[in-house]
């Protein structure tokens, strides 16, 4: 973990999304897309052995596109859009969910975009993108708490269900995020993004 906060100083942002980074989402998307079906096959067996606690485990997997997006590319909706082309992804994929998971990716996708915003798209340290992984999860569990009757779990199901989630979105979204775009960055495929111009404070 980095000792001091990275903020980004690079020289003035573009703050528009650029042809080069809307590449960059779709590929993001279709690889999380395709990653996706079969994360879903492992999500239907921790769940049959574990319920919805067990399978919280793994539900941070679901966002990680969208932070990662985010931290490579650095402009506000860079995580929304990234996730509502995983969306359609899915749905032309032969989700069985369908249009569902279009309320999830935009749900994923508001989650992290608001601590990005919090921060005023100027932080992408290792706490910034935990808080992301973090955030990412709230608003899809309280949909789907009644859009899938988790709220019939119990209070203590539901609660422990939801602190695991969040605990996977800043383990599996937020921190391999991290690990993931600097690592990417050092092999200069990343020059093209603002990844590749930011400064430690």
């Amino acid at each position: 973990m980095e000792a001091t906060a990275a903020v980004y100083k690079g020289k003035k942002q573009k703050k528009g999304l650029s042809t080069l980074d809307i590449v960059l989402m779709a590929i993001l998307a279709i690889v999380h897309g395709i990653a996706m079906t079969y994360v879903a096959l492992l999500n239907q067996v921790l769940t049959a052995m574990g319920g919805p606690i067990l399978t919280s485990v793994i539900i941070g997997l679901f966002t990680i596109h969208g932070v990662l997006a985010m931290y490579i590319i650095r402009k506000p909706g860079a995580a929304l859009v990234t996730c509502l082309i995983s969306g359609v992804v899915q749905i032309l994929a032969g989700n069985p969910n369908g249009l569902i998971s279009m309320v999830a990716a935009s749900s994923y996708g508001v989650g992290i975009e608001v601590a990005f915003a919090f921060f005023k798209y100027r932080r992408y340290d290792f706490i910034t993108l935990s808080i992301a992984g973090f955030t990412s999860m709230p608003i899809w569990f309280v949909i789907a708490g009644f859009w899938f009757g988790y709220i019939n779990w119990g209070v203590m199901v539901m609660i422990t269900a939801f602190l695991v989630r969040c605990l996977s979105g800043v383990i599996l979204s937020g921190w391999i995020s991290k690990i993931l775009g600097d690592t990417l960055s050092k092999t200069g495929i990343l020059n093209g993004f603002n990844i590749s111009t930011k400064k430690s404070a």
